[in-house]
């Protein structure tokens, strides 16, 4: 994969939350809230957005935010994908909402804003973070060879804010798959011993989807963000039913999920 344009740790990081008055947009500001500490970014908060001028909605009430800084200009992804951009902006935050009355985005709509985005998006919930958030970082790892970009980016958090990365590592009897998955391990095991990330793997049964997975295996260790990489092809079956990670994100625990793209030009942070 050829990685573009490293985000510049030499310029003052931004994290953006996209809010809204409902449980789901607070939960947003929050989370983008305790981000910018872990990583010391500065916290730009839009409470107007949409998706096209027809769907122009303003809220129905103000947004409260104690920190950052709230903008007042209307954008729609094209226009806050550059904002981003100029900002030296390392994430997005947004609230997801799995039953589909209160939230600004629903599965469709976070999915839709995510797969166009070159940064990383996290989903959360109507849960608030707690002191101890992000400290137990879930990074679950299939035979898909798509390790390298997810793997850098929960990575950070152990860089940034000293987090544990656990690493899920189905165990497959069939000696092809094992070594497509062992292939990946041994990749990313290399990239955290030289880039000095504390983790630890995990080995578990092989499971259908193994995203959805990190989530029931992050309540028995007290993790509070698995990292997930988004499919890059839709299969005739994604069209139908959707991608793998539709059932992730907006999950029905509201637990947070960072959306990670396969894409060439895909923003990392200079080490």
């Amino acid at each position: 994969m050829r990685i573009q344009e490293p985000i510049d740790r030499q310029k003052q990081l931004n994290i953006i939350a996209i809010v809204d008055p409902s449980d789901y947009g607070q939960s947003a500001l929050h989370h983008g809230e305790k981000l910018a500490q872990v990583f010391s970014a500065t916290l730009t908060v839009v409470p107007h957005f949409g998706f096209s001028m027809e769907q122009k909605k303003e809220p129905d009430e103000p947004v409260i935010a104690t920190t950052g800084e709230i903008l007042n200009e209307y954008f729609f992804p094209e226009t806050l994908y550059a904002y981003a951009e100029k900002k030296n902006t390392i994430m997005f935050v947004i609230g997801v909402d799995s039953r589909e009355k209160k939230g600004l985005f629903n599965k469709r709509k976070a999915i839709r804003f995510i797969k166009d985005s070159r940064l990383p998006v996290m989903t959360v919930g109507t849960e608030m973070p707690t002191d101890h958030a992000y400290e137990q970082v879930v990074l679950p790892i299939d035979i898909e060879r798509q390790a390298k970009e997810k793997a850098l980016w929960a990575g950070y958090f152990s860089r940034f804010y000293h987090a544990t990365i656990h690493i899920l590592q189905p165990t497959y009897s069939d000696t092809g798959l094992a070594k497509q998955v062992g292939d990946n391990i041994a990749f990313v095991e290399k990239l955290y011993e030289n880039l000095e990330i504390q983790s630890e793997i995990h080995p578990i049964s092989p499971v259908q989807n193994v995203d959805l997975h990190s989530i029931e295996f992050a309540a028995t260790i007290g993790a509070t963000l698995t990292v997930i990489t988004m499919t890059k092809y839709f299969t005739f079956g994604d069209l139908l039913t959707g991608p793998h990670e539709k059932k992730v994100i907006g999950n029905a625990q509201g637990f947070p999920v960072l959306c990670i793209n396969q894409r060439d030009d895909l923003y990392v942070l200079c080490t």
